[in-house]
């Protein structure tokens, strides 16, 4: 007569076959999910956030008396001083411009992509960069009609490059231009790319020729990733070109204040609330936001994880003793 197996040895047995079976869906699942997450990378793009600030090494210096805004700002103060930077950039003599635009001779396109058409991830900041430039514009005395903004589902290749064509035909002598792009930025082929809602890319070559048929005074302002590479033929006596990062690094958003570290720090933190007043005379000029925000950009990011610090780049026109209020002709 055949015996039985004892009834621990058979529970046992039945317990070590469940487990494996787990073990086996768990690794599958855990398999596909990680390819899902890797799928199609040229058609997503990742801007990273600031997780943490780092410790000021150094006591940060008392900052310039904040104005009243004349629009509503976002950003906040308390952003300490990296001391391996070195210390701030502290006062400094800008050239003033010869002659000035009036009001109706100034004009902006402004492209801010926050929501991308899928599977290109979203930003946090871009539409409302842009939006914000626009409200401190008018602020500044800078006509309505004379601003275009485009964003989101908006900003499609085609749009921009309309955008660029109606920029490029009002700047002409005796007006001040301004372009800002605040979204994805692609490299593709050793060319950097504005990065449409509907990816119909709009490489750095391109936006040079366009620009390029400008004769008036223009600042090109660019925040993204890797946005230095648009230095590529734009820089000039006449074009004055800043951008978030060098052609190498990522560009951060800080989520708590809803707009890119670069933007909060140049036209928020920087002109409006009047932090960059290096020389605290009462008037921040465009100068002073752009050595404020190249300081203070590095300082916030030096620390972040996995990327590094991004390095704001400026090049071009070097009269910069203007304000938004009274721009170069």
């Amino acid at each position: 007569m055949k015996r039985s197996a004892p009834r621990w040895v058979v529970e046992a047995t039945a317990w070590a076959i469940a487990l494996v079976l787990v073990a086996g869906v768990l690794v599958v699942a855990t398999g596909v999910v990680g390819k899902r997450a890797m799928a199609s990378p040229a058609a997503v793009a990742d801007t990273p956030v600031v997780t943490r600030l780092p410790v000021a090494k150094t006591a940060a210096p008392k900052p310039a008396p904040v104005k009243k805004a004349p629009v509503k700002t976002r950003a906040r103060t308390g952003v300490p001083v990296e001391a391996s930077l070195g210390p701030p950039p502290g006062p400094e003599k800008d050239a003033v411009p010869l002659s000035f635009a009036a009001p109706e001779d100034r004009y902006a396109f402004l492209v801010g992509v926050t929501r991308y058409r899928k599977p290109t991830h979203d930003t946090i900041a871009g539409a409302a960069d842009a939006t914000y430039i626009a409200s401190l514009l008018k602020a500044s005395g800078w006509p309505a009609a004379n601003i275009r903004v485009i964003t989101n589902e908006q900003a499609t290749g085609a749009a921009i490059r309309d955008g660029l064509n109606w920029l490029a035909g009002k700047s002409r002598p005796g007006t001040f231009t301004l372009f800002h792009f605040s979204g994805h930025v692609k490299q593709e082929g050793g060319h950097e790319k504005l990065w449409p809602y509907d990816r119909k890319f709009v490489p750095d070559t391109d936006l040079a020729s366009v620009l390029n048929h400008g004769t008036g005074k223009m600042w090109v302002d660019i925040a993204g990733c890797e946005a230095g590479g648009f230095f590529e033929d734009l820089p000039s006596s006449r074009v004055l070109v800043s951008t978030s990062s060098r052609s190498t690094q990522k560009s951060y958003e800080y989520p708590q204040w809803g707009e890119s570290v670069w933007a909060g720090l140049v036209f928020d933190l920087g002109l409006t609330q009047g932090q960059a007043d290096a020389d605290s005379n009462g008037t921040t000029t465009v100068g002073e936001a752009l050595r404020y925000a190249t300081y203070y950009a590095q300082a916030i990011t030096l620390h972040q994880s996995p990327y590094g610090r991004q390095t704001p780049q400026v090049a071009g026109d070097p009269v910069r003793g203007w304000t938004l209020a009274n721009p170069p002709s």
